[in-house]
């Protein structure tokens, strides 16, 4: 589950619930570990506040790290359908691959330079000026600083997904001059490490630093199944290559019309069909949507008198696409929007719904015959 909080550049940026569980940890480590023992000299009351506000400072930092990628990828010309910020750090949603390896190279490098970048400038304004700052935000930046520069020196692991998974994936695209065997000699690279990541977890945890091995790992476990995710995704890429929206979309789909009452809609469409919303239109001109909430807010012996238009509610972009665009555009429309199918709309009116089961079975289609 996502929840949006805004747009940077025109990027949507989101927060997975996830990112909810490791800011508390976050805030808890710090307040009751790196402030308490590293600055005695501050209270419970600042200890806390510190906690917050460098966990907020260091997702803040996160979010740079993603976008500085974005940026790049938009001045070369690619969509990037938003940022993530999730239990470890954050990811960029890039809708196409990058054109070419130097512009890969290009991308990759630009989060971590920016950590780095970021670290450094921190700790050494720390160091000429850090008298001046205050025992508490002193404290706050130091540990902003290091992070950073952690942040920016894993990121460059050659394990794909990892931003030196990336720089990896270009070296070798420029060598082979193929960016499916680039991907899949990268994703395996990833796989490693994951799984290095795992057993050396275990083994610490063996030698008694439980939780320090846990969290490997985690790390490990996550970092294995993103490359294989990654390495998969271009697989469907390919597969849905020149294959566009109308092509899979089905025109067969139950949709409402405005003048229809709501005890109609319920007996007719709510206990008749497996959806929980409908689309309303009017001469194939698509007026909104209407959900088991909407007729809710109704009291039940009202429903005869009121009409479905009367209620019916705007269709937000994350829920549509159109007919011309890209089948894989839809499928990561529709992971980006926690949705299954999207109705497909061109110049404002209703063409047809396109569903994730419908695109996959095209896939597997091609799949199994080897195109």
């Amino acid at each position: 589950m996502n929840l949006r909080i805004g747009k940077i550049l025109g990027i949507p940026i989101k927060i997975d619930i996830s990112w909810l569980v490791i800011f508390a940890l976050i805030v808890f480590s710090l307040s009751g570990g790196y402030f308490r023992v590293n600055f005695p000299q501050l209270t419970p009351a600042m200890d806390w506040i510190g906690g917050i506000l460098a966990a907020l400072l260091l997702f803040a930092s996160v979010l740079l790290h993603e976008l500085m990628h974005s940026f790049v990828a938009q001045r070369n010309k690619l969509k990037v359908g938003g940022i993530t910020l999730f239990i470890f750090g954050g990811v960029s949603q890039l809708m196409e691959e990058p054109m070419t390896p130097e512009i890969e190279l290009k991308m990759a490098l630009a989060g971590p330079i920016t950590s780095l970048v970021l670290g450094v400038a921190i700790l050494v304004a720390l160091k000429y000026i850090g008298t001046s700052f205050g025992t508490l935000t002193a404290a706050i930046l130091y540990y902003l600083g290091r992070i950073n520069i952690i942040l920016g020196v894993f990121n460059m692991i050659p394990g794909f997904p990892l931003d030196g998974g990336r720089v990896l994936r270009a070296v070798l695209w420029r060598s082979m001059n193929n960016l499916d065997g680039a991907t899949r000699i990268a994703s395996k690279v990833g796989q490693g490490f994951g799984y290095a990541f795992i057993f050396g977890g275990f083994w610490i945890m063996l030698a008694g630093q439980g939780l320090d091995g846990l969290w490997f790992v985690v790390i490990g476990w996550f970092l294995n199944n993103a490359a294989q995710q990654s390495y998969r995704q271009l697989v469907l890429r390919n597969a849905l290559t020149g294959i566009d929206v109308h092509r899979v979309m089905t025109t067969d789909f139950p949709h409402v019309d405005p003048e229809t009452n709501l005890n109609d809609f319920v007996h007719d469409y709510l206990l008749k069909y497996d959806y929980i919303a409908f689309p309303v239109s009017k001469n194939d001109q698509l007026l909104g949507m209407i959900t088991v909430s909407e007729v809710r807010e109704i009291p039940k012996e009202q429903w005869p008198d009121v009409k479905v238009g009367a209620v019916t509610k705007p269709v937000g972009e994350e829920r549509t696409i159109d007919e011309n665009d890209d089948a894989f555009e839809a499928l990561m429309h529709m992971a980006q929007g926690n949705a299954n199918r999207l109705l497909v709309v061109h110049e404002g009116k209703l063409k047809g719904m396109v569903t994730q089961e419908s695109i996959i079975s095209i896939v597997r289609t091609k799949l199994q015959l080897g195109m």
